[in-house]
């Protein structure tokens, strides 16, 4: 069920990123070769008209191939070329999917919103946020979206459960909780024996209340809409503050996760429910949109500044310097796709 709802995600956020550039470059009369799920090799592919649809082996990714993107070809009438087409053509083919990404983002927070997403609320049921792995708590098998229905301590009954109370009753001491959890309706009861770990001793949960909250379409939009803004914002920031640690002492490599971490957050994000689920959808549709408009190489925003300094110089740059640049920014992102890869598989033991 993991593998199915990452390919779902994956193929919602990507397929509408890549629909960005593919009806852009239509509609900005271009020829599109190919629009393709996934990174080679091709699996599966059918011609449409002019356009091949394929289906690749590794599902991170996606792509549409225009003819001339990487200059004037000789196979294709010039004037259905990207290299042929004004500048500001090319910059709206560039930055079309960003575009679709922020507008699938601000869609599905508005759905999330509407049919009602959790939110920690004091009229809520006590709702296990965060498992730490290998934790007394992971242990036992409790899992992410199980419901805590109640925590005692030599019988005595810890109220209102959340993760400041639970740290309170558990005060240093490795004597034994008694908890009783839901699972998928099932109710268990269970021992958990606090484990100390430098200097501090805890179970590795996290507990809030959660109520399921909606709002009216129009407000839902509202809220979407600066949800999407916020996440942007944020998302920008992080990046910044990763690229500083890339030249200090702080290393923040373990903020980042690969696919494989990509999809246990997707599956964690499923558990706790479908509206949840929904908007970390939208998130990943966020940071897809960031990621790609920036100035690297291969990426949108990569290719996008070339276009723009192209316009500013009135020159074209050399095809052969241009496709070496992206060639290269296209095997760092892959290098560090299976860092990231190695570090999730890591994790899981």
């Amino acid at each position: 069920m993991t593998i199915i709802l990452f390919i779902v995600v994956l193929l919602i956020t990507v397929l509408v990123h890549e629909w960005g550039h593919y009806i852009a470059a239509k509609k900005s009369g271009m020829l599109v070769e190919e629009f393709g799920f996934g990174i080679p090799p091709r699996i599966w592919a059918k011609k449409i008209g002019e356009t091949l649809y394929s289906i690749n082996a590794l599902p991170f990714g996606g792509f549409v191939k225009i003819a001339g993107e990487n200059g004037l070809e000789d196979k294709t009438p010039v004037d259905k070329q990207f290299e042929s087409k004004p500048w500001y053509k090319q910059s709206i083919v560039l930055v079309a999917g960003v575009v679709c990404n922020i507008l699938l983002a601000i869609l599905l927070f508005t759905i999330s919103f509407s049919i009602g997403t959790p939110t920690v609320s004091d009229n809520g049921t006590p709702t296990v946020l965060h498992v730490s792995k290998d934790s007394p708590t992971d242990r036992v098998g409790i899992k992410i979206g199980d419901t805590i229905v109640s925590v005692s301590k030599y019988d005595k009954e810890i109220s209102p459960i959340n993760t400041e109370n639970l740290k309170e009753a558990i005060g240093g001491s490795t004597d034994p909780l008694e908890i009783t959890f839901a699972h998928n309706k099932e109710q268990k009861t269970v021992s958990i024996i606090p484990k100390t770990e430098n200097g501090v001793t805890a179970i590795g949960i996290g507990v809030e209340k959660v109520s399921i909250e909606k709002s009216s379409v129009p407000k839902s939009f509202v809220k979407a809409s600066q949800q999407t803004f916020f996440i942007t914002k944020a998302i920008f920031k992080t990046v910044g503050q990763l690229l500083a640690g890339l030249f200090s002492k702080d290393k923040n490599s373990q903020d980042l996760i690969g696919p494989i971490g990509l999809a246990t957050e997707i599956k964690n994000a499923s558990n706790i429910g479908f509206g949840y689920l929904l908007a970390f959808t939208a998130m990943i549709s966020v940071n897809l949109a960031v990621i790609n408009i920036l100035p690297f190489p291969a990426l949108d925003g990569g290719r996008l500044i070339i276009v723009l300094l192209e316009r500013i110089t009135r020159r074209k740059f050399s095809k052969n310097v241009v496709g070496i640049i992206h060639a290269t920014g296209f095997i760092i992102l892959i290098g560090l796709m299976i860092f990231l890869s190695i570090g999730d598989i890591k994790g899981l033991f």
